[in-house]
Order: structure tokens, then C-alpha cells, then sequence
């Protein structure tokens, strides 16, 4: 299909023009709470149109262009194939919210970035502003949370009762506008955030005999205990010197790994790298394309120029990851290789 993205400003006189989307979904799955614990619940539902009826949705978008909100849309030529919009209104105690009201894509034009362009085109007039964050009310859909992870959104650190009562299935979302560029795209690759849905994944992919005998301390046995490591994991997103840790998915939206950067104990300012594919996916470069994306975004991120590759002796496999994404040699000894990447 032949495409020629433009954006623009909607103007209050076209808030119609939203029934000019194309939409059919079929949702799968869907991340609900069981019996007191989150888990994702198939549900096998052919959702069409826009998700609450037309008529719900322009008047919400009315709403936020008499509240001198800001619509943004992208068009194929002359029709209207996505939409974002922001309200005007900042609240919160502690962050400076502005919510993210809607964003729709028609089907065919999703998975081609066109949803990314519309969401950052909307933070920066946020920023404009004066907020420092985006509150979201997301659906529970897997695609829908996918897209919203993908970019760096969190689980809300303030939770609005009135906007969760309308939609008791709804996940309550934030987006700093402060955090680190992503998703980080290489050819094949996709790194994000880990987020809590990323449980079950997380736990089948540890699950191998190198990681058993090179970091057995990375070996999660069950789901649950996957779900412990990842809030640990995201709650170092926020804290100054901790580990910083994301999945690595392939483009398709598999969840196959994780790069990281962790700080050298008793060395200051000093940071490791460290990576893991799980084994269906290994042997294929993925590892290397992964960490080579990996490293010029986290090194600018955390304001450091030279990172550390250390790995077990007998890990012959990571050992050539490094050399490949360009590590230097300093020193080996009996149990491990450390070497040096200079991101200059």
C-alpha cells in the first residue's frame, strides 16, 4: 500500500472527520486481574470501529477542543487515517499531568510509526505547557499495552479514581516526558522498558543451561518470580545509579531478551554491560545487533564515555558479542575477560 504520511493541527471544525477511521480489531488477549492476580485472559473479541461507538469518542473530542486541548492528525493524501489528542488541563500532586485523551490509528496504517509521530507530536506541545508527564487511560488489549510499552510508558505513579471508574478493565498509564528515547530500532530488534505483562515471557526465556551456569542468579523458575524481578527492574528506571535493564524484542513483538547496564561495585562512575538471548533465538546475531543499538543511547543516557564487557572465561559466545561491538581487550585471568568499549 502506497503512502504519503502528512501532519497537521486538526481544527475544531473537523472533529467529525474522525468517523473517516477504519477500524476492525480482533483482540486476542487481554491483561486482567484473576483472583487477585494480573495475567493475561483470552478473550477472542472482534472489535469494530471505534471502541465505545463513534458518537462517544467526537464527543470526548469536542470536549477537548472546547477545553482548548490539542488535536493532532496524520493523513494519507487528503483522508484522515489517525488522530492524537491532549487536554488542556495540568493535575496531579506530586508529577504535573496532562492527559492523553485518545489515539486512534485505522487498521491498515498501524505498526508503521505513524502512531509514535502523532504521540511525541502531542508531548511536545505538553511540554509547552508545562507538564512534566502524561496521564493514560489505556485499554487492556495486548496490542493496545504493547504500543504504550514500546514507547517508555510506566504503570501511573498517581491514579485518578474517576478516570479508572469509567473502565474497570482499563490500566492506568504514565509517559515522563524526561525518560530515555524509546524504543531503541535496530534492523530486526526492538529494546523497551520491561513492564509487568513481560512475566511469562521473562521466565521462558531464562530458562536455559547457560544461563543456568554462567548467571544462575538470572534463572527464574516461575512466573511469579519473574514478576518480582521485573518491578525491581522498574523501579530502577527512576533511581540515579541503578541497574538499567530493558527487553529486547524482535520486531514482531516477541520478547527474546535483555540488555543492561549495571554499575561496577566498588569502582566509581564505572558501568557493565550485560546482555542475554534466550536459546531458540541464539547463533543468529542477535546479541550483537541488540547491543550494538543498546550502547550509544544508554552511554548518552547515563553521561558516560567508556562502558565494561566482563564475562566468564568459558563464555566463549559473549566473548565474541563484545569483540564484535567493538571491545578492547584488558585483562583475562582464570574466571573472567573484561574489556573496554570507548563510545567516542
Amino acid at each position: 500500500m502506497s503512502m504519503n504520511i502528512t501532519y497537521r493541527q486538526l481544527a475544531t471544525h473537523e472533529a467529525e472527520r474522525i468517523g473517516e477511521l477504519v477500524i476492525s480489531n480482533f483482540i486476542k488477549r487481554a491483561w486482567r486481574e484473576v483472583n487477585g492476580v494480573k495475567q493475561w485472559v483470552e478473550i477472542n473479541w472482534l472489535d469494530k470501529g471505534l471502541p465505545d461507538g463513534y458518537e462517544h469518542h467526537l464527543a470526548a473530542l469536542k470536549a477537548t477542543f472546547t477545553g482548548g486541548g490539542f488535536v493532532v492528525g496524520a493523513f494519507d493524501g487528503e483522508k484522515l487515517v489517525g488522530f492524537c489528542s491532549i487536554n488542556r488541563e495540568i493535575f496531579g500532586g506530586r508529577n504535573k499531568y496532562v492527559l492523553l485523551d485518545q489515539i486512534f490509528l485505522s487498521t491498515a496504517y498501524r505498526r508503521k510509526g505513524i502512531g509514535q509521530e502523532l504521540f511525541f507530536m502531542c508531548a511536545k506541545q505538553a511540554m509547552l505547557w508545562g507538564a512534566d508527564k502524561f496521564h493514560i487511560i489505556a485499554g487492556s488489549a495486548e496490542d493496545t499495552l504493547a504500543f504504550y510499552v514500546a514507547l517508555g510508558c510506566e504503570n501511573a505513579k498517581e491514579l485518578n479514581q474517576k478516570l479508572s471508574e469509567e473502565d474497570k478493565y482499563a490500566v492506568q498509564l504514565e509517559y515522563d516526558f524526561n525518560t530515555m528515547a524509546l524504543p531503541i530500532k535496530s534492523d530486526r530488534l526492538c529494546i523497551t522498558k520491561f513492564y509487568e505483562t513481560m512475566a511469562e515471557s521473562t521466565h521462558k526465556n531464562s530458562l536455559d543451561e547457560d544461563n543456568r551456569r554462567f548467571v544462575p542468579d538470572e534463572v527464574f523458575e516461575t512466573v511469579a518470580e519473574a514478576h518480582a524481578v521485573i518491578d525491581a527492574i522498574v523501579s530502577f528506571y527512576s533511581q540515579e545509579g541503578a541497574p538499567q535493564i530493558y527487553a529486547v524484542h524482535l520486531k514482531d513483538g516477541r520478547h527474546i531478551g535483555h540488555v543492561q547496564a549495571v554499575p561496577l561495585p566498588g569502582e566509581q562512575d564505572a558501568w557493565e554491560i550485560g546482555f542475554h538471548i534466550a536459546k531458540p533465538y541464539t547463533g543468529q546475531g542477535c546479541a550483537t545487533e541488540a547491543v550494538k543499538a543498546f550502547l550509544p543511547v544508554i552511554m548518552e543516557h547515563l553521561g558516560i564515555t567508556q562502558i565494561y564487557g566482563i564475562t566468564h572465561a568459558d563464555n566463549v559466545a559473549s566473548r565474541r558479542v563484545l569483540e564484535k561491538c567493538g571491545f578492547v581487550l584488558e585483562y583475562e585471568d582464570a574466571r573472567r575477560i573484561r574489556s573496554r568499549y570507548n563510545g567516542d
